[in-house]
């Protein structure tokens, strides 16, 4: 039977939130999720803080994709650069992993991963205890102030399946 000793007067209790405030940050990653109080899905972001006292540090945006609520992914993807203001845009991910309130498949298209941005962070109490909420998700905007269109990345080949949303 193995074992381990640990001192835990040398670990610090669980992490404090970051002041509210904007920060520089890298998409990490975006997985599909589905909702525990929603018969529609949603897209759990996955930021890194990229600079700064907090560097490393991870912050995490939810937007739904229930029809009443696809404004929000609208304004966060014009702002990224991924559409203009009126695109159709498919939503992809890989069908070999399954949809699950904890976990889900990562978006393929459009890409996300690495997108800098700039996280809009909010301080709420939940459950009686502080957490962090971002409240927005700006595009670093090009000198002239208007969105960077990223090209669609092509199709990947191979038997993966995929699934649009539109």
């Amino acid at each position: 039977m193995g074992s381990m000793r640990i001192n835990f007067s040398e670990v610090e209790g669980s992490f404090k939130p970051l002041p509210a405030g904007p920060y520089n940050v890298t998409v990490e990653k975006v997985e599909v999720r589905e909702s525990k109080s929603s018969e529609h899905n949603y897209l759990n972001w996955e930021l890194v803080v990229n600079d700064g006292e907090f560097e490393d540090r991870r912050l995490w945006m939810i937007t739904s994709l229930s029809p009443r609520a696809l404004f929000r992914l609208k304004d966060v993807f014009v702002s990224l650069g991924v559409i203009e203001e009126d695109d159709e845009i498919d939503i992809e991910w890989d069908d070999d992993v399954e949809v699950t309130p904890s976990a889900g498949p990562l978006v393929t298209t459009p890409e996300l991963s690495g997108l800098p941005a700039i996280a809009i962070v909010k301080s709420e109490v939940y459950e009686g205890k502080e957490r962090n909420r971002v409240d927005d998700l700006r595009g670093d905007a090009p000198d002239n102030g208007s969105p960077k269109k990223r090209s669609a990345p092509k199709p990947a080949q191979g038997s993966r399946q995929r699934r649009a949303l539109r």
